[in-house]
């Protein structure tokens, strides 16, 4: 459980990094994105000589290279529509749509993985997200666009991943498995958007470097989660990463800090106690 906890505090760090980048430093995309996954896999791989391992034998084996397959495939086609998502969407209508993704993870999980089909466990991450999904939807309203629904399909996707991911730390350990996806990605990437590799400020650089050391951390052990308490435990664990992001918010960035929110938050931790000691 500590490490879907510290893996949730990786990522409200990474999210207000990559706010101040893309947002305040007015980072390109196009840029920051393949730069961002070249750095993710420079950095999972310095941790692979202690904690990398691989069932070599099994993953050649034609299930295990087809679950690499679609996972790379999954994982590239909504890295794609996310960010696009991000570019052109308003920024509080992306906000809700992805917010959608803890509970399309747990049904999934729930649908998909049959040792995770635990009732009590099943019913707190659904009261958990219910929670992180009424507090952001009271004040707000989501247009159905074109980019509306590509957003849609890249949280859909986002959580079809994890079903994928689950069944090949099997064979590969979570830093083995997250190695391989993120130097495939940052390849794709960099060929697409063939990025200028230099060109930025140095704080800008210290930031760039700060949120992909974030974002191994968050990634890692969200796997570590996955492998050992399984998708839908550490999902909803992980749901405490937007909440913390809302009170980082509040204290570095002046946000407005709703009763509602504290509410949901206590109501989240009630339900992660419950699984904890049920």
């Amino acid at each position: 459980m500590l490490n879907a906890i510290i893996a949730s505090i990786g990522y409200a760090g990474g999210i207000v990094t990559d706010k101040i980048l893309l947002s305040k430093r007015k980072i390109p995309l196009f840029r920051f994105v393949p730069m961002l996954f070249v750095f993710l896999a420079i950095f999972t791989a310095i941790l692979l000589a202690k904690w990398g391992s691989v069932n070599l034998d099994l993953l050649l084996t034609p299930k295990y290279l087809f679950l690499v397959i679609i996972m790379v495939a999954t994982a590239v086609t909504w890295n794609i529509l996310y960010y696009r998502g991000i570019q052109q969407e308003d920024i509080h209508e992306f906000e809700l749509i992805m917010l959608l993704s803890p509970m399309v993870t747990i049904i999934l999980a729930e649908i998909f993985l049959p040792q995770e089909r635990n009732w009590q466990t099943f019913l707190a991450g659904v009261v958990a997200s219910l929670a992180l999904l009424l507090t952001r939807f009271r004040h707000h309203h989501v247009q159905i666009g074109k980019i509306a629904w590509m957003t849609m399909l890249a949280m859909f996707l986002m959580s079809i991943e994890s079903i994928f991911i689950k069944m090949l730390l099997d064979v590969l350990s979570p830093v083995s498995l997250y190695f391989l996806r993120t130097t495939i990605l940052a390849i794709v990437f960099v060929f697409a958007y063939r990025p200028k590799m230099l060109g930025f400020s140095k704080s800008s650089f210290f930031l760039l470097l700060l949120t992909a050391m974030l974002g191994v951390v968050q990634m890692v052990l969200k796997f570590y989660g996955f492998d050992k308490l399984g998708v839908t435990e550490t999902t909803m664990i992980l749901v405490l990463g937007p909440f913390l992001v809302y009170f980082l918010s509040f204290f570095w960035f002046r946000e407005k800090l709703f009763k509602r929110d504290v509410f949901a938050f206590i109501v989240l931790i009630s339900c992660i106690l419950f699984v904890t000691f049920k």
